[in-house]
């Protein structure tokens, strides 16, 4: 791939999915061609590249926040 190929960088704030994880992801920062994603429920950040990412869907977004409230239910029960 061409830098020319290259896929448009998302905007920060935007949700996305990261295929490479399969893990939904707000944008916190794009630095040297890197996307710092976050768990839209906070947490950890980690790095994508931005050929590993495409816009959340509607989906993803639900399946991200079962996925979380699922963990919270699970905290709780300890």
């Amino acid at each position: 791939m061409s830098p020319h190929d290259q896929p448009p960088l998302p905007a920060i704030g935007a949700l996305v999915l990261d295929a490479r994880r399969d893990r939904v992801g707000e944008v916190m920062d794009v630095i040297c061609g890197r996307v710092l994603l976050r768990d839209p429920a906070g947490g950890r950040e980690w790095e994508a590249l931005p050929c590993d990412l495409r816009p959340a869907t509607t989906g993803d977004a639900l399946r991200a926040r079962v996925a979380d409230a699922n963990d919270q239910a699970a905290r709780s029960r300890l």
